[in-house]
């Protein structure tokens, strides 16, 4: 998907989860609803390499 903010354009990709449906949640208005959790988080590992005002750094 490309993305852009504030002038930069850049590309990601989005993210897709397996979730499972759980059990009922509760009740709001009459109707139930479940609870939905992700079986596996996935975590993006953060850049090593930083720009900040135009200043390129690395993370350590």
């Amino acid at each position: 998907m490309k993305l852009s903010y504030r002038g930069i354009s850049y590309e990601e990709t989005p993210v897709t989860l397996d979730i499972t449906e759980g059990g009922i949640g509760g009740t709001y208005r009459g109707h139930s609803w479940r609870v939905h959790k992700a079986r596996l988080i996935r975590r993006h590992p953060a850049p090593l390499e930083l720009t900040y005002r135009g200043a390129t750094y690395k993370r350590s």
